[in-house]
């Protein structure tokens, strides 16, 4: 083990599974609790936690790191963790924030200074710029009376058609204000974390509802540098078409994502009702690459733990890089042996007994839990921990632990909207296999 990683808490094991969860729901929220500029009310991006010095804290965030939060401190307030006029004073402190940063032509930058709220770099991300516009809805339908008003005006700012290509269908990855160019790269993958943001821009009306239709379920069958040449057949939704291609692996049968992390599968399962409605396309989806990830991790690659995503390398304290199950990606990523806690905890609604006992197991291993609850990443291979806390990490572990744990409290603000609920078809409709 590395010695200057240390163990500051834990978590009984022991305990029975309520407890156990909303145990580690409340240390996880602990992080947003405490790691937020006073002033500006803005989350941080992350803390480094060691013994020979003081916890390092970066003062800088991303605007996914404060969609998140927002949705964060209104779980926090359904579930007792937090006085009501606490978070209505967290709340009110970000979107006032929000309201004073500089923009290009009303769109957010990805990453702004917590202090001074300036902007570190000059880049505009849509992948980003749908997840602080998915957390604005959900404080939009959960305090209608104290910030409806404020929270539409932000949506209505939020312009994705400025990032949509209309020849291809798809929206481009962002756009350079200081070089005044948009990224000649697109988001083409149904099943990856950026679905979100097409889904917004649907129900926003900021781009037609074919760019859901349009989008990739598997690559080009003439793509042959891809996993696999792709498996399905063409059905038609309406009046358009789609291929609805899937990859086989053992017994699995799946749409990948980009590089098979679990990340890319779930974190929209935090918003979208998708086990709920797409009973014949993503919520199958994300329940066969569950099983898939819990299958090579476990049996392919005989790891004791499973759960593997973009996130610390264990061996770097500010390190990070992509993991994922190789054979899920139409790219595919390396697992190298590193399990990130957040990317089980993001399946427990999929496979809630199975997360539950994988995350008793990661607690008994040796100083991989922290005052914030698990800590980023471990190598299972050597014993590595990263003691480091991610915002996004935490966001996404604390907000799946908030759904377990309210019935799918997130979801059901989200869903309360009349712009998102209208287009449930898309998620209902589809049938992938």
């Amino acid at each position: 083990m590395n010695p200057v990683y240390v163990i500051t808490s834990g978590i009984d094991a022991g305990l029975p599974d309520t407890q156990f969860m909303k145990t580690l729901a409340e240390d996880t929220w602990g992080y947003m609790r405490d790691i937020v500029d006073r002033e500006t009310g803005l989350p941080l991006d992350n803390i480094i936690m060691v013994s020979t010095s003081p916890a390092q804290i970066n003062d800088y965030t991303s605007i996914t790191n404060i969609g998140l939060y927002l949705m964060c401190v209104t779980a926090a307030d359904s579930m007792g963790l937090i006085q009501r006029a606490d978070a209505l004073g967290r709340i009110r402190l970000v979107i006032d924030s929000l309201s004073r940063m500089d923009t290009w032509e009303g769109q957010f930058y990805n990453y702004y200074k917590t202090d001074d709220l300036s902007h570190s770099g000059h880049y505009v991300s849509t992948v980003d710029l749908g997840w602080l516009a998915a957390g604005i809805v959900v404080v939009k339908n959960a305090f209608p009376s104290e910030f409806g008003d404020d929270a539409q005006a932000l949506l209505d700012q939020i312009d994705f058609s400025k990032f949509y290509d209309t020849q291809l269908g798809h929206l481009a990855l962002g756009y350079d204000a200081q070089s005044q160019k948009m990224s000649p790269y697109h988001y083409g993958l149904l099943c990856t974390e950026p679905r979100v943001a097409s889904y917004l821009a649907i129900a926003k009306g900021d781009v037609p509802e074919t760019h859901w239709l349009r989008l990739y379920r598997t690559l080009p069958r003439s793509w042959h540098w891809q996993k696999q040449i792709p498996l399905g057949k063409s059905r038609r939704y309406g009046r358009y078409g789609v291929f609805n291609g899937y990859y086989v692996h053992n017994n699995f049968r799946y749409v990948p994502s980009w590089g098979g992390s679990m990340f890319e599968f779930l974190m929209p399962t935090l918003v979208l009702k998708e086990q709920e409605l797409a009973h014949s396309g993503l919520g199958a989806n994300n329940k066969a690459v569950v099983g898939a990830q819990i299958a090579y991790a476990l049996d392919e690659a005989g790891y004791p733990v499973w759960g593997i995503s973009p996130c610390s390398i264990p061996s770097d304290p500010e390190g990070y890089r992509e993991y994922g199950v190789d054979f899920l990606g139409s790219k595919g990523y390396d697992d190298k042996g590193v399990i990130a806690p957040y990317a089980s905890i993001l399946a427990l609604d999929i496979e809630p007994r199975k997360t539950v006992e994988n995350l008793r197991k990661l607690s008994e291993y040796t100083d991989i839990y922290g005052p914030y609850g698990f800590f980023d990443s471990i190598n299972v291979l050597t014993g590595q921990v990263n003691t480091k806390y991610l915002c996004l990490d935490q966001a996404m572990s604390f907000l799946a632990l908030a759904n377990y744990l309210t019935g799918g409290g997130i979801r059901e603000w989200f869903h309360s909207d009349p712009s998102i609920k209208e287009y449930e078809h898309l998620l209902s409709d589809e049938r992938f296999f």
